[in-house]
């Protein structure tokens, strides 16, 4: 055969596989299918990276606090149940947080004025507490992860506003769904008289706005924003990696408080 036709023939065979390649998955429309698929999406999560900062102010005992600069980061090696979290608050007199969870147990240190308030070893050292497995963990959900989309529908539908879906929108090199759940003071104490009253008497609005990648439908970003009226508004934006290289291990002996 003639050299001149190897690369048409190149061309027709790709096109062939092309032709015959599975079509994408229709786009989804309904926010509460995404909604559900974003948390079923998630039972095959091997590790998780998050990273997040709170801003806002509030008024507390008759002064306004600025949450500004408050910060935070996760690792969670989900099989291995281990993870390993630090936080940054300024607004609390300058105190960092660090916690490392393995093998049911929880190291945990604080730096700052709080560290006495909280219980940690004021040296600065890691405190050891054991972490006895509890029910409806995280991992009770992965276990059986269609009765956990179960309730998650049956919240939503409870839901007296439904949620809403915006234009896609990109996440960083990702396309994404953008669906918004709204749930004020009142729907709160319609749907659940116990956990309203608990909150208080003080009015507020509640935004969760989710960010979900449209190849896999993994979340890539979740914003809770919370407007309390009078009482101040904060906003905590958390952004999501997902199956990286995540080594978590129990701090050395001689950082452990005795």
């Amino acid at each position: 055969m003639p050299r001149r036709f190897a690369p048409l023939l190149v061309l027709v065979a790709m096109f062939a596989i092309a032709c015959n390649a599975a079509p994408p998955a229709p786009a989804l429309t309904d926010p509460k299918e995404i909604l559900t698929k974003t948390v079923l999406s998630l039972k095959d999560v091997k590790t998780v990276d998050a990273t997040g900062d709170l801003t806002g102010t509030f008024s507390a005992t008759g002064s306004s606090i600025d949450l500004k600069g408050t910060s935070f980061e996760l690792a969670a090696d989900i099989p291995g149940k281990k993870f390993k979290a630090s936080a940054s608050v300024p607004a609390l007199l300058n105190t960092s947080l660090e916690a490392i969870g393995v093998d049911q147990t929880l190291y945990y240190k604080v730096l700052g004025p709080l560290a006495a308030t909280l219980n940690a070893d004021p040296t600065g050292k890691y405190t050891k507490v054991d972490m006895p497995a509890a029910s409806g963990s995280p991992g009770e959900a992965a276990a059986d992860p269609l009765k956990a989309i179960d309730d998650f529908k049956a919240a939503l539908d409870k839901l007296p506003t439904a949620p809403t879906k915006g234009a896609n929108e990109k996440c960083g090199d990702q396309d994404c769904y953008h669906v918004t759940i709204k749930v004020t003071s009142q729907d709160l104490q319609s749907m659940s008289p116990d956990a309203g009253s608990s909150l208080g008497a003080m009015p507020f609005t509640l935004n969760v706005d989710v960010w979900s990648r449209t190849n896999d439908l993994r979340p890539a970003k979740i914003v809770f924003g919370i407007d309390g009226g009078t009482q101040g508004n904060a906003a905590l934006t958390v952004n999501f990696a997902y199956d990286t290289s995540v080594s978590i291990q129990a701090p050395p002996a001689d950082q452990i408080a005795p």
